[in-house]
């Protein structure tokens, strides 16, 4: 099916005063594109990709008397989007948790550009892909800082917000390589190395504002 040349505004809202499956249908084979390559560009992983973009579209089909026509479609589609890889980052096995984030002293629902906001209503498509790839540096930075720590908070940190793991399960892990230590050391070098990071973070200007 071809897309409409309609914009995807006036597609919404002709699905949502009409509720028909034919306007639906073309909202969706218009949006679809475009939300598939954004959630690609942050999961890498095409399974994952067609699940979300299948769960955000039901969503749109669902709740779209939720949708304020004073924004762009896309403002609130991506947004359903970003929730939804968020969650799968934060949930999945083996994945970075987004805490990575607010630990280090940086939320990136506050400070970024990810609220809806009124400057945000002309949003397009490669806006929220430019937003992703800026996401995707901080992240970088926030990588290469654990790695830049002491190996004393090092391998704490590393176990902590890029594997995700408790500060019990590090207890486990660190007490077959250093004898003796106990769950409040494990608090004391992750709150340590938490700190040394965000000293690392404020001097960078990706953070100046973090």
């Amino acid at each position: 099916m071809k897309r409409s040349k309609k914009t995807y505004k006036e597609l919404a809202l002709n699905f949502k005063r009409s509720r028909t499956e034919k306007d639906y249908n073309e909202l969706y084979h218009k949006m679809k594109p475009g939300l598939w390559n954004y959630v690609n560009r942050m999961t890498k992983d095409p399974d994952v990709t067609d699940d979300i973009v299948s769960t955000t579209l039901t969503k749109v089909y669902t709740k779209i008397e939720q949708y304020d026509e004073n924004y762009q479609i896309t403002t609130w589609a991506y947004r359903i989007a970003y929730n939804e890889c968020i969650g799968w980052f934060r949930y999945k096995k083996g994945k970075i948790s987004m805490n990575v984030f607010t630990d280090a002293g940086y939320d990136p629902t506050v400070n970024g550009n990810f609220s809806i906001e009124e400057d945000e209503a002309l949003k397009t498509e490669s806006d929220f892909w430019d937003e992703e790839d800026e996401l995707q540096n901080k992240l970088n930075l926030v990588k290469n800082a654990i790695k830049e720590l002491p190996e004393m908070y090092n391998r704490y940190m590393a176990e902590r917000f890029l594997n995700n793991k408790s500060y019990n399960d590090i207890l486990d892990i660190m007490s077959n390589k250093e004898k003796g230590i106990s769950l409040q050391t494990v608090k004391n070098r992750i709150f340590r190395g938490r700190k040394l990071i965000q000293g690392k973070l404020k001097g960078l200007p990706e953070f100046a504002e973090a």
